[in-house]
């Protein structure tokens, strides 16, 4: 199966973030609603309002997220991934994905529970992965632009 161009994976790919990225915002227009009905069925010792501006601090960073990664993907449909604007995505990940990771560690003084330390976990990994993978997509780029202008 092809990688980039039309009808590859990276396409499939797209095509599944954006429906994630509906999921999501239906979920953030939805979030007072859903955790108090987490709150009544499953856990009702719960900080309902601490827990609230955690998950929609966190939330907005995880759609910011999504979209980037949406954008790479579309790159990717082009079949030219190697592009300036995927570093500055990748970065603007790596951002988010701190962002969510320090929310976290202080919110886990409000919602105890041991998913709180595994989403820190996830996204410390995730910082530090797209970090380094836009770095590393940056000196790809250059060596491309090095070697197109050589031949």
């Amino acid at each position: 199966m092809k990688i980039t161009g039309k009808r590859s994976l990276g396409s499939f790919i797209e095509i599944c973030l954006k429906l994630l990225m509906v999921i999501g915002i239906i979920i953030i227009i939805g979030l007072p609603y859903f955790l108090q009905k987490y709150a009544e069925w499953m856990h009702p010792q719960i900080n309902y309002y601490p827990a609230l501006i955690i998950l929609y601090v966190s939330g907005i960073p995880a759609l910011i997220i999504v979209y980037k990664f949406i954008k790479i993907f579309h790159t990717l449909g082009q079949s030219n991934p190697f592009r300036m604007e995927n570093v500055e995505h990748l970065k603007v990940i790596s951002i988010c994905s701190l962002i969510i990771m320090l929310e976290f560690m202080v919110g886990i003084f409000f919602i105890t529970s041991v998913f709180g330390v595994v989403i820190i976990g996830i996204f410390a990994v995730a910082w530090l992965g797209a970090y380094i993978l836009s770095e590393l997509l940056k000196e790809a780029i250059q060596y491309k632009e090095e070697n197109d202008l050589t031949i």
